[in-house]
């Protein structure tokens, strides 16, 4: 009787192992992507067309403890370099940085620039 428990307790802490390394998954950049800067300084984009707002995410209730904060950062960024992508822009302005114990996200702006 024992050993059936042990067995089905190791098989539940497999497969939960199994499926914990699916979540810690991160936004990377799409092949795509064009070269995008990443500046924090309002009056760098003083001369640059304005193209949309974007807020690039990472992270999830159930996944914080397999991903580190950095990851999160990187992953949130690279969520908004592929999204200045998609809508042709070639500069993204942070606006705020909103950190959770779960997750990040940025809110920006996207911005086409002559210098880039």
């Amino acid at each position: 009787m024992k050993v059936v428990k042990i067995k089905q307790i190791l098989l539940l802490l497999t497969s939960l192992s199994l499926v914990s390394c699916s979540l810690i998954d991160t936004q990377q950049l799409h092949d795509d992507t064009r070269p995008i800067i990443v500046i924090s300084n309002y009056e760098q984009v003083s001369g640059c067309r304005y193209i949309s707002e974007l807020v690039g995410s990472e992270g999830h209730w159930y996944s914080f403890f397999f991903i580190s904060n950095t990851e999160l950062t990187i992953a949130s960024i690279n969520d908004l370099k592929n999204q200045a992508s998609d809508v042709g822009a070639n500069t993204i302005y942070i606006e705020k940085h909103m950190g959770f114990g779960t997750s990040v996200t940025f809110l920006g702006q996207a911005y086409d620039c002559p210098f880039s």
